[in-house]
């Protein structure tokens, strides 16, 4: 499978439920479907067409998702694409994994959720050549096959990618767009691999969601390819920028200038020491760090890192370390071995083992060398390790394959160190330990690696804090244009005014319904306060229900004499519209005429008989 998928004879199936009966709704998951669905149709990254793209949103029964699933199998001749997103369900008798549509209940998974046995034979059965399910939802590790079950897709040319172990539960965060793992994935379809080729596999986008995911402590992915598949290729690497056919690219270039300087420096250092002159050194230590300072996102940063050290610093083998929010350190890159590599990326090591790590053996300026003859206490601790057994050193400095050295990278913080993670290197190309100057070489690496590291990390969280400070901003947008709606459009009367200062209580905005109540148009409305307009008799009301809040019945004044009098009886609620940071800033007043309420009492108490005051009274305002 040496060429990309063909467009033209490839289907996809995205299925994103989010929307439940009796149990919660997601949101985040119909965004992920549609965005995904517009990334494969652009032409630099699938160029799929959108009639082979089939969308699947809040299927309410079993036989909508699974008719979907088999449909696009069957008429799939080079890949069919089987994308899932919503709740997954656990049948408590089988113990096998049941997909939730809408009308799914926990209570009875067998005969209201889709089991994963429908959706993996028609995988089975379909002509295409590659057939990928991609799942992200809880538990969804079973569609490899449960122990008891041993009913595993083993088809060749299947790549199975599941967002959480088989007893874990998959994560969508509150308020964001994406649940996680989709939310990673877009963005690495999206953004690309720096280094990467033309074309990403599928085993790069697991290994590059485990890094991610690991670094920021959510469930770690899981995988199952019986053959070939996952290297082959899938979509384009939107990151990856094509070359002259003179020049090379990122380390290629450095690797060059590192042997053209090598030539001279071999016959002026010492057998043991391949780094030579100090401008030398210097030199080369630039091109590494502008190869990592570009790197746009903290996971491409990372594996740039670890490419550095192997490119440039004569090492066959480099991990980084990356600490993690829970003070654990994760090992987010590797380079130099693709069978390490997928055996320890993403895998996690307590800060307690790799607190005496850093603590053993010989201090050689702030790395940490650890000979094989201390190390073997560490074989079976919990930090993931890569290393063979080999004979025993011939000499004095001759690299073990057991040997350690690891180089911290620290952040200056107020009088102290921050460590941001730890550069693991193994396999010196000359066979020895490092000298001096290939000390202070890793040494100057990792300090500036460090900086990069922390620029990266920056930059996300700058991103993220935008991001959520938009979403704020949409909300908040949002929020004041349905206030804006229901003040305006309100059948009773409304209006802001003042609080505190020389403009207390002036009128600020008044709806239509408040204007035709008192027949005043709303420019001259903002000249007046309540105070201004409230009958005499009613002011101490008016100020009592100010300052204590609740209802009160008085009168206002009106500027036509439609009716009997110059005043309108209503009913008035005050409401505090309440800034977080300066405290009360507004008084929202709510106005309701109630004037044919009050008709049959008399005048509205002006003087009379029959007044709320009574006999001769002056119709003293009703406040409850």
């Amino acid at each position: 499978m040496a060429n990309p998928p063909d467009p033209a004879t490839s289907r996809a199936v995205l299925i994103g439920v989010g929307a439940f009966d009796t149990l919660h709704d997601l949101p985040a998951v119909e965004n992920g479907v549609r965005t995904l669905a517009d990334l494969f149709a652009q032409q630099d990254i699938w160029g799929l067409p959108p009639e082979n793209c089939h969308l699947v949103l809040d299927p309410q029964t079993p036989r909508q998702l699974s008719k979907s699933v088999a449909e696009a199998a069957e008429a799939a001749k080079d890949t069919l694409l089987v994308y899932y997103a919503g709740h997954g369900l656990i049948e408590p008798r089988t113990g096998q994994l049941h997909l939730a549509v809408g009308d799914s209940d926990r209570m009875s998974v067998h005969d209201t959720a889709v089991p994963h046995e429908w959706i993996r034979r028609s995988i089975e059965h379909s002509p295409a050549a590659r057939r990928i399910l991609i799942a992200d939802c809880c538990y969804s590790a079973r569609t490899f096959g449960t122990q008891s079950a041993g009913a595993e897709l083993e088809v060749e040319g299947t790549y199975l990618l599941a967002a959480a172990a088989e007893n874990a539960v998959a994560v969508s965060p509150p308020g964001e767009r994406f649940t996680a793992f989709t939310g990673e994935l877009i963005r690495l379809i999206k953004d690309g691999v720096l280094e990467g080729g033309e074309f990403l596999d599928l085993d790069t986008i697991y290994q590059r969601l485990r890094v991610e995911l690991g670094l920021k402590a959510l469930p770690e992915p899981h995988r199952l390819c019986r053959d070939s598949l996952g290297k082959a290729p899938f979509l384009r690497n939107t990151a990856f920028r094509p070359v002259a056919a003179t020049a090379q690219r990122g380390w290629d270039n450095w690797t060059s200038a590192q042997a053209t300087a090598g030539g001279h420096a071999e016959s002026t250092a010492t057998e043991s020491e391949p780094y030579v002159r100090l401008a030398s050194l210097r030199s080369l230590l630039d091109q590494l760090i502008t190869q990592v300072s570009p790197a746009r996102s903290l996971a491409d940063t990372l594996q740039s890192v670890a490419d550095g050290v192997v490119a440039g610093l004569g090492y066959e083998l480099a991990a980084v370390n990356l600490v993690r929010p829970d003070g654990d350190l994760v090992v987010a890159a590797f380079s130099g071995s693709s069978a390490a590599e997928a055996l320890i990326t993403g895998r996690v090591g307590s800060r307690a083992s790799w607190d005496r790590r850093l603590t053993m053996g010989e201090l050689w300026g702030s790395l940490r060398f650890i000979p094989h003859t201390e190390g073997w206490v560490l074989d079976n601790d919990d930090v993931p390790q890569w290393h063979t057994e080999g004979p025993t050193p011939q000499f004095e400095d001759e690299w073990h394959p057991a040997d350690r050295l690891f180089a911290p990278m620290y952040l200056p913080r107020e009088g102290d160190e921050e460590l941001l993670g730890v550069i693991s290197v193994d396999r010196p190309r000359n066979g020895r330990r490092p000298g001096p100057w290939g000390r202070e070489a890793l040494q100057v690496y990792a300090a500036h690696a460090a900086v990069a590291v922390s620029n990266a990390r920056l930059r996300g969280n700058m991103q993220r804090a935008l991001v959520r400070l938009e979403r704020e901003q949409q909300a908040l947008r949002a929020s004041e244009e349905s206030f804006r709606q229901a003040f305006e459009y309100a059948p009773s009367g409304m209006a802001i005014a003042e609080m505190g200062g020389d403009q207390h209580g002036r009128i600020v905005r008044a709806n239509d319904a408040l204007c035709r109540l008192l027949g005043r148009p709303a420019s001259a409305m903002r000249r007046y306060s309540f105070s201004d307009l409230v009958h005499p008799e009613d002011i101490g009301t008016l100020l009592r229900t100010s300052a204590e809040g609740g209802r009160a019945e008085l009168r206002l004044a009106r500027r036509d004499g439609s009716r009997d009098g110059s005043y309108v009886w209503v009913s008035m609620r005050n409401s505090v519209v309440a800034d977080t940071v300066d405290g009360p800033r507004y008084l929202l007043t709510h106005v309701e005429d109630i004037e044919d309420r009050r008709a049959p009492g008399g005048t509205g108490g002006t003087g009379g008989t029959g007044g709320v005051g009574g006999t001769g009274g002056t119709g003293a305002a009703e406040t409850y």
